[in-house]
């Protein structure tokens, strides 16, 4: 008979967290579900940490990359493609949560088949586990902010309304989603080659066709440390990142879902990233949207390098998008 819960523990070098995380895993109330532990050919004693968890009973996998990957989301593709549960939840390695993370979860999205994905609130913490910050501040930009209590949304109108904003789960940790909503197609190739968005891109793929649940109790506990990918300090990392989102933008006007000033705020970035000279270089245009013509492009950097201040930057690019 198959679990109710597929659990995916994807893990690169992080065994300082990695016994937590698996006791926070194993030790849930709620048990019925398998674990699938991946390894994507860690450098530090990772793997003989997961060795020592292989023959657990919950444990149907342990697959340890010969390469390392390069991409977070090949990781998650292979645990999901393995995965026999009705539900996935996708346990950052590096990441833990409460006992009752499970069975809260699956109480709140089971009682109706509409309800696709389920999250909850998460709390930022260190290396050593102590507190940061309540992730309820991270949507304080949104009035009201839905994420303050429960709450159960169309799809669509959720990637409408806050996707096309940020990324507004912004640790995977935090969700459980039905395996049925994974479709071959949805790991496309430029979503397997990213590194910083790919998670929001798949949420917004997956939410299109489900209703989202969130559960304002905090029961996952999301880690800050030095190594996290979602730290992209340098310029080139920047950069990246923001090819990556273009990627995310051009996906939503695919679908008709067109957020003007996030699109402003991208072009913004990307201009303070790059001089005078880079118009004279390719790769400049490559964050270029397909609505916006080469000519407007240029003519919004123009303006940007030349308005004598931040407001006024802001409008004359608005207004060229527009």
């Amino acid at each position: 008979m198959n679990p109710k819960v597929s659990i995916i523990i994807p893990n690169y070098n992080h065994s300082k967290f990695l016994v937590q995380r698996l006791e926070s895993v194993f030790n849930q109330t709620f048990q019925d579900f398998e674990v699938i532990l991946l390894d994507d050919k860690s450098t530090d004693n990772s793997v003989a940490i997961l060795e020592r968890y292989s023959d657990h009973s919950k444990v149907s996998h342990l697959i340890v990359n010969e390469e390392n990957s390069r991409s977070p989301f090949k990781q998650w593709q292979k645990g999901i493609q393995l995965a026999r549960g009705e539900y996935i939840w996708i346990a950052e390695s590096d990441d833990y949560c409460e006992l009752t993370f499970l069975s809260k979860l699956i109480k709140y999205i089971d009682d109706d088949q509409s309800k696709g994905i389920v999250y909850c609130q998460s709390t930022d913490v260190d290396e050593n586990g102590d507190f940061l910050s309540h992730r309820v501040n991270y949507t304080n930009r949104f009035q009201p902010n839905i994420w303050q209590m429960n709450f159960v949304k169309e799809g669509r109108e959720f990637v409408e309304s806050y996707f096309s904003n940020f990324n507004v789960i912004p640790n995977s940790s935090a969700v459980i989603f039905k395996r049925e909503l994974v479709e071959d197609s949805i790991f496309s190739r430029s979503l397997l080659e990213m590194n910083m968005c790919g998670d929001w891109y798949f949420w917004i793929k997956l939410a299109l066709k489900t209703k989202v649940c969130f559960l304002s109790e905090t029961l996952n506990y999301f880690r800050e440390h030095q190594s996290v990918s979602r730290n992209h300090k340098d310029v080139q990392k920047k950069k990246n990142r923001l090819l990556e989102e273009k990627i995310v933008r051009t996906f939503m006007r695919s679908v008709k879902i067109i957020n003007l000033q996030s699109e402003y705020l991208l072009y913004h970035k990307w201009f303070n990233l790059h001089g005078y000279l880079s118009i004279f270089s390719k790769s400049f245009y490559n964050v270029r949207l397909k609505n916006t013509s080469y000519f407007a492009f240029i003519n919004m950097y123009i303006t940007y390098r030349f308005a004598s201040n931040k407001f006024t930057k802001k409008i004359m690019i608005f207004k060229s998008i527009l």
